[in-house]
């Protein structure tokens, strides 16, 4: 399989460029080039943090480099159902007219949000399965099953000019899953058989020794826990992950208990599993949350997001006592069936302190050691050298995770026998560069953020989201001018207001102060007639220094023009 049939190979050449996905956690986004064809391996999205991006609802990759390049994209090839893997396609499509690849789970999720974007009908949505194979310019592809937190996932085996790629996906070892198949590593081995030229694997827990272990062990200890619960139980885990809401519906048919599900996605996401057969639940097990209401403690399961602290999530909203649906009562039992992703830790443990005031027992990763209440869907490193085996590729290159993890994924292909010149750590952008006769990082192309709040849409070369940042730590000061409407001369003392700035009762001397600071500006400006863009950044110049100097903060300044 290291070349393609016959076809020469000798002045071939294989770029890599990552546009998401390397360097950060979340926003997956791979490129595949030969000089005619390109393919992309996944679409996704990633989850701001509120304090560097206030108001910004997801961030998408920057596809400049693709639309310059738009009449080589063949395709864009799905691995599997979450969103930092899909959640991009709805902007991406608007823009790049292209086929995308998916499997039905990813294809049903991948449905909803197109429908919700009025793009379902022009879209070109094609479903494969292990095994299939797709010829598209220079790239044969071929799916492969793993296994991972979500229904239906799949790796790549991607033929090119140069040799075969193979592409993890997010994979983890579980010998038996409670939905889904194990990862196929004995068709992994087959597809490299003649040997790869490159491996692309997940590397979100390269620095974790062992194994990620069994979703049975986590079933195992939710039987025993529901089972041992006197009130109500509350389970919280991703809406994605099917098979916890299996574990959580077996347990309580065995127990006498009914389950009811709340949270938008975690009813849609059940809706879509329950329809292409990945969730089998008696009707008699499922009831809604107003029905919940009417059972006693004892009978009643409530299955509900939040377990990464989402604001507006069922679970975080009951833990501020605001969920209309289901309230907490002292004795209840709570378990939260997921770790917080980096960055969610203070929102979680947040939501875990409000839960245990209002008299829950909460049960968490952090303090159910004798019990197994969530396993990580991706590889650990001993799983992570059952990949590099199996491939024995050339070439390496980790993706999927922050730098460090990268970087120890990269560890463990030297480990494994990979030349150490032949692994690469690339960044978002990077170019990497593969030849016959070797490979090497060629450039750097434009990728980073792009941010999405509503219907606006911008990158970071804009002002918006520094202008948000210096209002959320500094506030706002406004500055209004009168001014000569037929001369342009201003016309006596500014007015100045602010918002989030200073307090009240110290606003008035302060920006007094202010304003006999600005009075050259300001002489000036009234005795001749200045351009208003001058005007505005004289204005802004001075102010923001001398409430620099006296307040050691600098507000976003807003000089307004009146004209009278």
């Amino acid at each position: 399989m290291q070349n393609t049939p016959g076809q020469d190979n000798s002045e071939s050449t294989l770029r890599i460029v990552p546009l998401g996905g390397l360097g950060e956690v979340g926003k997956n986004m791979l490129i595949l080039e030969t000089a005619t064809d390109i393919i992309v391996i996944d679409a996704g999205v990633l989850f701001p943090e509120e304090v560097d991006m206030p108001g910004v609802e997801v961030v998408i990759p920057n596809i400049g480099y693709l639309l310059d390049r738009a009449e080589k994209v063949r395709t864009i090839v799905i691995t599997h159902g979450h969103e930092d893997h899909i959640g991009a396609l709805p902007y991406v499509l608007r823009d790049l007219e292209v086929p995308v690849f998916a499997p039905r789970f990813a294809m049903e999720l991948i449905r909803r949000r197109l429908r919700e974007h009025r793009l379902l009908e022009s879209a070109d949505l094609n479903l494969v399965a292990a095994g299939d194979l797709v010829r598209l310019g220079d790239f044969e592809l071929q799916w492969f099953d793993v296994c991972h937190s979500i229904p239906d996932c799949h790796g790549l085996a991607i033929r090119t000019p140069l040799g075969t790629v193979i592409h993890s996906g997010d994979f983890k070892v579980d010998q038996d899953p409670v939905v889904g198949y194990p990862s196929d590593f004995s068709r992994v081995s087959e597809l490299a058989a003649d040997g790869a030229l490159l491996l692309l694997s997940d590397s979100t827990y390269a620095e974790d020794e062992g194994y990620s272990g069994s979703d049975r062990g986590v079933a195992e200890s939710l039987y025993r826990l529901i089972g041992e619960a006197e009130g109500r139980v509350f389970v919280s885990s991703f809406a994605s992950q099917v098979a916890r809401i299996q574990m959580v519906a077996d347990a309580a048919a065995a127990h006498g208990r009914k389950l009811a599900l709340v949270g938008r996605s975690m009813l849609n996401t059940s809706r879509i599993a329950r329809e292409l057969g990945f969730l089998d639940i008696p009707k008699d097990t499922l009831i809604t949350a107003a029905e919940a209401a009417s059972l006693p403690s004892n009978q009643v399961i409530v299955m509900l997001t939040g377990s990464q602290g989402e604001s507006g999530s069922a679970l975080m909203r009951m833990a501020r006592g605001e969920n209309r649906e289901v309230h907490l009562e002292p004795g209840d039992t709570v378990i939260i069936s997921a770790s917080p992703i980096p960055g969610n830790e203070m929102a979680v443990y947040g939501a875990i302190d409000n839960l245990v005031r209002l008299g829950a027992r909460v049960l968490h990763s952090r303090n159910s050691h004798s019990e197994k209440v969530h396993v990580h869907g991706h590889a650990r490193r001993e799983e992570l050298r059952m990949m590099i085996n199996h491939v024995r590729p050339r070439y390496f290159v980790p993706v999927h995770g922050d730098y460090r993890m990268l970087a120890a994924h990269a560890d463990v292909a030297v480990e494994q026998g990979v030349a150490h010149e032949d692994v690469f750590v690339l960044t978002d952008g990077d170019v990497l560069e593969l030849r016959a006769d070797g490979g090497e990082v060629v450039d750097k192309v434009t990728s980073g953020h792009v941010f999405v709040h509503g219907l606006g849409i911008w990158d970071e070369s804009g002002n918006v989201l520094a202008e948000r940042r210096s209002l959320a730590h500094d506030g706002i000061v406004m500055v209004a001018l009168a001014r000569d409407a037929t001369s342009g001369r201003v016309l006596g003392a500014p007015q100045v207001r602010s918002a989030g700035f200073v307090h009240t009762e110290q606003a008035d001397k302060l920006f007094q102060d202010a304003i006999e600071d600005m009075g050259g500006i300001l002489d000036r400006a009234r005795s001749e007639p200045l351009d208003w863009d001058e005007l505005e950044r004289s204005v802004r110049g001075t102010l923001g220094k001398f409430l620099m100097k006296r307040t050691k903060r600098r507000p976003l300044i807003i000089p307004v023009p009146l004209e009278i």
